[in-house]
């Protein structure tokens, strides 16, 4: 067998810390939200520039919650990059939406700005862009391309903590979030 990443290894360093925050955790019996959550929350919105972090059960979740909450009609399209991790297109299609696959840009790997336009049609109501490996996508022209069209704009962070788009952290963390 070829080892790919040990992680044992890696978090050898880390072990002894983790074992003291997962007995603390463990002692308190709050498995749900709880101080951590809400503290998480506080910092990561400080950290990325924002008055507001809400933290969900995971990264599914976190794609589902935005495209719902714009009370999309059902079947109605979601133009999303065609590299992207499974849960984009498992939300979108949660939600009862279709997602409508863009190819990336081979320079960033993210979605490809001037092939954007070509798939938008009258069902389209958003474009759900992701941030691949720490890199932000070209959100000047996409925001262009969404207000011309009237779409609304979701981005999925998941791979891009920190990340910065002129000089702004991206906002939205796990998952995805409006503009």
């Amino acid at each position: 067998m070829i080892e790919y990443e040990k992680l044992s290894e890696v978090n050898k360093f880390f072990k002894q810390d983790f074992i003291t925050a997962f007995e603390k955790f463990l002692d308190k019996g709050w498995y749900i939200l709880g101080e951590e959550v809400a503290q998480f929350e506080k910092e990561f919105a400080a950290y990325i520039g924002t008055k507001h972090c809400i933290g969900v059960a995971n990264g599914l979740d976190a794609l589902i919650l935005p495209l719902l909450a714009w009370n999309f009609e059902p079947g109605s399209e979601v133009i999303v990059p065609s590299n992207t991790y499974i849960a984009t297109i498992l939300a979108i299609i949660k939600a009862g939406l279709t997602p409508i696959l863009v190819e990336p840009d081979l320079q960033t790997y993210n979605i490809n700005p001037s092939k954007i336009e070509e798939k938008i049609s009258k069902k389209t109501k958003a474009i759900c862009v992701v941030h691949l490996y720490g890199k932000a996508c070209n959100m000047q022209i996409i925001m262009q391309i969404a207000s011309q069209y009237n779409l609304k704009i979701i981005e999925d962070c998941a791979q891009s903590h920190g990340a910065e788009y002129q000089e702004k952290k991206n906002r939205w963390v796990w998952g995805c979030g409006g503009l």
